[in-house]
């Protein structure tokens, strides 16, 4: 009776012990990274009145023992760390594990290392990240953010997680320094199309200087404009943005005079014959029959092919006036009057040779150095100069040219307009010119007439001297320009502007331009802030062929350390990374530096390695420390201190540390925290299992208890 009474007792005790564990369980529903523990029920020692024997002893089969138990205990409450659900949080200093591991945080800044799975951190006044108990958790920092400036860009993102567990501190005064800009990177279209929506005036050109073609020494005008700078026609472009596209010989013909020539006539009667222009002109002419002079008849024959010469046949004052306005399109055999082949019969009086030249040929040419001889230019100067010798020669033959003092200029003005003026040079003679511009065409060669077009702005009926100049529309050149913000030392901003045009066939010219006082190296004295020179050529296929130079040196005239190297990262050659010229508008993909200000820390927030990003106001984010996780062989085996806090046991076994998503550590989630993993609807349900196993008992302690009555009742 007395076992069946101890059996029910420990029955109950044993209950009871359940009952507390589910109720801890349930007390806890609610509390950050809980895990629920379970009550183990075991059986006592049983008392053993027989042993169990073996089969054929005596000649008896086995028997089995006789043991009466003593009741049941329990022998563990087991911890069981099943992943809790996740919940997001508005504090992004919350952590939640995702898989195995636990937090590692210390009540005596590091000493003594404990472990929770609650990830309800924040900061305190000293910048430690500590649990709402105070325990400061555990990691790695960074360090000293002196050397910020000099680290690579994944080096940013990266915490050294190999060196022992710090105290993870941030001071909320944080700042990040300046790094000054070592390279410039930009990916952009300058466009190799026949039209361009990005023009500009061509460099304006003087009178009086022939210009180099290399641009050295560049001059500029009092807005900072480059001027004096020849620029290769074959990249230019009209007005409206039109690419001339010049090919080899083709041209123009510019008149600045009429072409005269005055001639007696003879009377003759027999066949008379003359060659203008390279055409044969012949009559035949018997006045006494016809009753026509040989002066109207020889007008009338030469005038019958007017539109082969271009020239026209006047009678003035009983000679015969030849004229040619050159306004005909085409080769030389409709310009200017030229006596190809001697006369006969009433055309005795021209002798070949003669001639009257005042309409000039000007061919483009892919020459570096033209023959200016034969009218051959290849870039604005050339023809710059070219129409301001022919047409001084034109205006007074008598006088030695000289570019200083020539009296009829031709330059390239402001607005990227040839422009001519007759000056009057004080001989008290009025000589007008007329200019006209017509296009040059041959069997082999097209008329080009977009450059022709632009060319007949000059056009006048009398360019008087001392009057008003003449101008042909505007020429331009492609352009597109980007700006970026470069960084010096002291963190100060500066912005490089760079402003690229066409300047060949595959060939673009930049320059790049900072405010002043500002310098760049290598630039011209006049102008120290803005360096001319870079190139860039292209491949037929608009890939990247070469880019010079390919590093500036910048001055910041601010205190700054100098000279400052930028690297001009703009693609690879033979590559579409960078710079390419293909047939489309030309347009900046994405300019980018390397440098940035100095900032202060405003923001931080966690990523899935347990990485504390920190956010600065010069818009830079930085890994300020990393959390460290440890994970255990047996979970199970570890002690619960209260608190949510975990300490190891020899059963646990040693802490294994790392980084998160490393071994058989789990991830990490920032503003989200684990809640806990008890199941409220399992919870419930073993109450009521555990209070029937607790009634159950009690029933066998009350039955026990009648039982024991009635033996005591048997003396009575």
């Amino acid at each position: 009776m007395l076992r069946s009474l101890w059996s029910g007792v420990s029955g109950m005790q044993a209950h009871q012990i359940a009952l507390d564990v589910e109720s801890n369980n349930i007390a806890n529903v609610n509390t950050v990274g809980f895990k629920y523990s379970r009550a183990s029920f075991v059986d006592m020692l049983s008392q053993i009145k027989l042993i169990a024997t073996s089969p054929y002893q005596n000649g008896l089969g086995g028997q089995n023992d006789f043991s009466v138990g003593l009741g049941v205990g329990v022998n563990t409450t087991t911890k069981v760390f099943s992943q809790g659900n996740t919940q997001n949080s508005d504090v992004k200093t919350d952590l939640a594990i995702e898989g195995d591991g636990f937090f590692i945080i210390s009540p005596d800044r590091g000493t003594t290392q404990n472990f929770t799975r609650d990830g309800q951190f924040l900061f305190d006044a000293n910048g430690n990240l500590v649990t709402n108990g105070g325990y400061v958790v555990q990691g790695w920092v960074k360090g000293d953010l002196k050397n910020a400036s000099k680290m690579s860009e994944d080096d940013f993102f990266k915490v050294d997680n190999t060196g022992p567990l710090q105290n993870i501190q941030v001071d909320p005064a944080m700042v990040m320094p300046a790094r000054s800009s070592t390279k410039v990177t930009m990916r952009a279209n300058l466009t190799a199309g026949r039209h361009a929506d990005q023009i500009a005036n061509i460099f304006a050109l003087d009178s009086a200087t022939r210009t180099a073609s290399d641009g050295i020494n560049p001059i500029y005008d009092s807005d900072s404009q480059l001027t004096q700078k020849a620029e290769d026609f074959a990249a230019l472009f009209n007005q409206n943005g039109d690419a001339f596209a010049l090919t080899e010989n083709q041209g123009i013909w510019v008149s600045y005079k009429t072409s005269e020539m005055r001639n007696e006539i003879i009377d003759s009667d027999e066949e008379s014959s003359i060659e203008i222009n390279d055409t044969r002109i012949t009559f035949t002419n018997d006045s006494a029959v016809s009753g026509v002079s040989s002066l109207i008849a020889a007008q009338n024959a030469i005038n019958s092919v007017k539109n082969k010469t271009g020239v026209e046949a006047y009678i003035d004052n009983g000679l015969l006036r030849l004229e040619n306005k050159n306004e005909l399109d085409g080769d030389e055999g409709v310009k200017n009057i030229r006596i190809t082949a001697s006369g006969t019969g009433a055309f005795a009086n021209f002798i070949e040779g003669d001639a009257d030249i005042t309409a000039f040929r000007y061919r483009y040419t892919k020459s570096v150095s033209p023959d200016s001889g034969t009218g051959q230019f290849r870039t604005t100067e050339d023809l710059r100069a070219l129409m301001q010798y022919d047409a001084n020669l034109i205006k007074d033959p008598t006088q030695p040219y000289d570019d200083q003092t020539a009296s009829v200029s031709v330059k390239v003005n402001q607005y990227g307009m040839f422009e001519i003026q007759n000056k009057d040079n004080g001989d008290g003679v009025k000589q007008n010119l007329n200019i006209f511009v017509s296009g040059y065409a041959s069997e082999n060669v097209t008329n080009n007439v977009l450059f022709k077009e632009t060319m007949r702005g000059l056009n006048t009926a009398s360019l008087i001297e001392g009057g008003i100049a003449s101008m042909t529309s505007k020429i331009g050149h492609a352009i597109h320009t980007s700006s970026v913000d470069i960084i010096d030392s002291l963190g100060t901003k500066h912005t490089i502007r760079f402003e690229f045009y066409k300047s060949g066939e595959s060939e673009w010219n930049f320059r790049a331009i900072v405010p002043e006082p500002s310098e760049l190296y290598g630039s011209s004295p006049s102008r120290p802030n803005i360096f001319e020179g870079g190139r860039v050529k292209f491949n037929s296929d608009g890939s990247l062929a070469s880019m010079n130079p390919q590093v500036l040196q910048f001055d910041p005239k601010n205190g700054a350390n100098s000279p400052q190297r930028i690297d001009l990262s703009f693609g690879k050659t033979g590559g579409f990374g960078g710079l390419t010229s293909v047939d489309k508008q030309s347009e900046t993909y994405a300019i980018s530096q390397d440098g940035y200000q100095a900032g202060d820390l405003i923001d931080v927030r966690f990523d899935s390695n347990g990485t504390l990003l920190g956010g600065f106001s010069n818009g830079r984010t930085l890994a300020l420390a990393q959390v460290a996780l440890a994970n255990f062989s047996n979970n199970a085996g570890l002690q619960a201190e209260g608190g949510n806090v975990f300490s190891a046991t020899g059963n646990s076994g040693q802490a294994m540390i790392g980084a998160a998503n490393t071994g058989r550590r789990g991830s990490v989630s920032g503003s989200k925290l684990e809640m806990s993993n008890v199941d409220l609807s399992r919870s419930l349900t073993q109450l009521i299992v555990v209070q029937r196993g607790f009634q159950a008992n009690s029933k066998a302690v009350t039955t026990s208890d009648q039982v024991l009555n009635t033996l005591l009742s048997l003396k009575q």
